[in-house]
């Protein structure tokens, strides 16, 4: 109610003043060309500055209108004198000074409200986080400076961010300025007592529509108005821009910052694992190392029956396969690491006996587990290592062994499978975890339940898959915990 009482007071005070002076203005002997005639030109422009082109035109009018009977009535008394062409160019000059004062106060406005709402549409995009923050505060801005219903579309690759709407409307307005890139005028924009017009502008930047600003209000949205509104949303587009590029590089730094954070606490983990790794492969070696020398002493020191010879003979031959095993495994670990397939001696197979060889051995080695055998009948020579398909049943079986209650059996099987072979390793063990399930193929890595169940170095079974791969076969693993696990590995290249 304040805000409205001031322009109609403004409007009274400069109606009583023009009055006042035209009274004065007739009572003065001197007429048209009285010094009061000038004392016009303060109304004027004050209604010229404080209203603008509309006010100064209407002000100046009202103040020619009044003066005018005082200007006709000299001439048509005495003629075309000296006072009556002093008034007729007073007359003049306040038509001109209400025009020009009120239209160069017009575009004095209209310039500080486009640089206002710059400023304004500068600090909405400032600091936003994300672009559907910058396309919001933004909105609420231009709704508030241009005093309108205010929409914002802006293309973010493929997504189309809609702020004031749930979404673009095939065949409406802002549909189609995004279409064609040309701003379009609806003068009809929806029903009421008040015509309510709508004004559609791309926002561009770099040449590309990115978007559109619509606004919509009752009332007239003017020519001058609809040019200032376009050139408005060409400085929109760069700025949304501006916010789009920089939210997608805040984006952009925080994924790589998370991605450095990721890469440096698994290379601790790995120089954790690795400083592990260290400690439990000097046992590991140290263990047949030991026994080597142990047994190796006393053959060389003692006089021993023949008997127990050949058993101790025995002994070391296993310790030493199994320091070979180890060896062998370090080898192959660090050729995968340098990116290198290990080699392979292929040769015809016979996968049944390889089997029956090795479980024999891993019998006599672990007498507490039952080991059952499962091959097929008939099985084909398989194109293979020999000694690479001995580690890898060596590695499974002797997994499924460590990490099974005593007692509890293991099985395993062969049978042919798409012009090569499964070969399958079955425990009833405590099972591997699922978040450890996909990591275990991976070089020094341990399920956090393991190392409780029995010492390893960790590399048994990347060296496995890593064998596996070298013969263009897959390895997959199935567990569950408190059940068992299943290791199946296919192998193709079964010899005609």
């Amino acid at each position: 109610m304040r805000t409205r009482a001031r322009p109609a007071l403004a409007v009274a005070t400069l109606a009583l003043a023009l009055l006042a002076l035209t009274a004065l203005l007739a009572r003065d002997p001197d007429g048209p060309a009285a010094l009061v005639r000038h004392a016009y030109l303060l109304p004027v422009a004050g209604a010229a500055l404080g209203f603008g082109v509309l006010g100064g035109t209407l002000a100046a009018g009202a103040a020619v209108l009044l003066m005018a009977p005082v200007v006709l009535s000299e001439i048509e008394r005495a003629g075309l004198t000296t006072e009556a062409i002093e008034g007729l160019v007073s007359l003049g000059v306040l038509a001109l000074l209400g025009t020009l004062v009120g239209a160069a106060t017009t575009r004095a406005r209209r310039e500080l409200a486009r640089s206002e709402a710059l400023v304004a549409v500068r600090r909405a995009v400032a600091g936003a986080a994300t672009l559907e923050g910058a396309l919001g505060r933004l909105r609420a801005a231009l709704a508030l400076r241009l005093d309108a219903d205010v929409a914002l579309v802006a293309r973010d690759g493929a997504r189309a961010l809609v702020a004031g709407g749930a979404r673009v409307v095939p065949g409406s307005a802002v549909a189609r300025v995004l279409a064609t890139g040309r701003p379009l005028f609806v003068p009809a924009a929806g029903g009421g007592p008040r015509p309510r017009r709508a004004f559609v502008t791309p926002l561009v930047a770099e040449a590309a529509v990115i978007g559109a600003l619509a606004v919509e209000r009752e009332g007239g949205l003017g020519g001058g108005e609809r040019a200032a509104l376009e050139a408005l949303g060409a400085h929109v587009g760069v700025a949304l821009e501006n916010a789009r590029l920089a939210a997608r590089q805040r984006r952009f730094a925080d994924e790589l910052a998370a991605k450095v954070a990721s890469a440096t606490a698994r290379l601790e983990e790995i120089d954790r694992a690795k400083s592990a790794f260290v400690a439990i492969a000097s046992h590991e070696l140290r263990t047949p190392l030991t026994a080597l020398q142990g047994f190796s002493e006393l053959l060389a020191l003692r006089r021993l029956p023949p008997a127990e010879v050949a058993r101790f003979g025995r002994i070391m031959h296993g310790e030493a396969r199994r320091l070979g095993r180890i060896v062998s495994d370090l080898l192959d670990l660090s050729r995968r690491e340098q990116g290198l397939v290990p080699a392979l001696q292929r040769t015809a197979v016979d996968v049944a006996a390889l089997v029956a060889d090795i479980v024999e051995v891993l019998r006599r080695a672990a007498p507490a587990h039952p080991i059952e055998v499962d091959c097929a009948p008939g099985l084909p020579p398989l194109d293979a290592d020999p000694d690479a398909l001995e580690r890898i049943l060596t590695n499974l079986v002797g997994n499924a062994v460590k990490y099974s209650p005593a007692g509890s059996p293991v099985r395993v099987s062969a049978r042919p499978a798409a012009g090569g072979l499964a070969l399958a390793v079955e425990d009833r063990g405590r099972g591997i975890p699922a978040a450890a399930l996909a990591r275990v193929f991976e070089p020094y890595y341990r399920a956090p339940d393991a190392a409780p169940a029995a010492r390893g170095a960790g590399i048994g079974l990347a060296v496995v898959k890593a064998l596996v791969e070298a013969h263009g076969g897959t390895i997959r693993l199935e567990s569950t915990p408190g059940v068992g696990t299943r290791a199946t590995v296919t192998l193709p290249g079964c010899c005609p």
